[in-house]
């Protein structure tokens, strides 16, 4: 009966012991957020996520995927060693992205374990450094020269402009010539954040001068505390029609 009883308890120990033998990887990362701060727009950043194996068997990442195009992962593709490190590298596109920001990467490994990883901060536009600052808005410029454009045919353009202030902008209205249509931002334009006016005119041959040319003045009313209003001149040669 003392051995049925030493047998069972070495049977228990034994199932019991099974799990532990096995072992399996678990990642622990150092951080799982991280600010970028300010970054400049067309500037891409990238940050280095690093984890510790802390478990008592190798772990292989098996699944890195970010929630947008303009986050690429990049991580350690070989099994971790329990102990080791390994990176996730998590670059941001910020071409074409001015404003806030905040998108999560999803690492999966083969024991199952998931963590998500995010990275935040704020693109300031380009036309912020490379623009010509009128207040608080930053415009691609305020003197366009469209050149010459065959007679018969609509001037079409667009001009588009940067919030670099630290408050909302709106465009209460836009003072043009007669015959001249500009369409512009109905909602208010956040800081870092880009908007742009599109200027129409139909039959520019109603606003030619003697020289032939073609000149528009046109005001931009905004809110903005510092320069309210903005003054752009676009300016076109009126060709002969195309065909002659």
């Amino acid at each position: 009966m003392q051995h049925l009883s030493l047998f069972l308890t070495s049977m228990c120990l034994i199932v019991l012991a099974a799990p532990t033998a096995s072992g399996q990887g678990q990642m622990a990362f150092d951080v799982e957020d991280h600010d970028m701060g300010r970054l400049t727009e067309f500037e891409p950043e990238t940050f280095v996520f690093e984890f510790r194996n802390a478990g008592n068997a190798p772990l292989t990442l098996v699944e890195v995927a970010s929630n947008c195009g303009c986050t690429i992962p990049e991580y350690t593709i070989e099994a971790v060693a329990p102990g080791e490190t390994g990176t996730v590298a998590v670059r941001y596109m910020t071409e074409g992205r001015p404003g806030p920001f905040e998108k999560a990467v999803r690492v999966v490994t083969d024991s199952d374990q998931a963590v998500t990883l995010r990275i935040s901060g704020v693109v300031e536009p380009a036309l912020a450094s490379t623009g010509t600052s009128v207040g608080s808005l930053a415009f691609e410029t305020v003197e366009k020269d469209l050149s010459t454009i065959p007679g018969g045919d609509a001037l079409q353009t667009s001009i588009q402009f940067a919030n670099t202030g630290t408050r909302p902008i709106r465009v209460e209205r836009v003072d043009a010539p007669e015959g001249v249509d500009v369409v512009f931002p109905r909602g208010p334009v956040f800081p870092d954040h880009l908007g742009g006016l599109f200027v129409t005119v139909d039959d520019p041959g109603q606003l030619v001068d003697a020289e032939g040319a073609v000149t528009l003045d046109v005001a931009i009313v905004t809110d903005d505390a510092t320069e309210p209003v903005k003054h752009l001149t676009i300016r076109a040669r009126l060709g002969a029609p195309i065909g002659e």
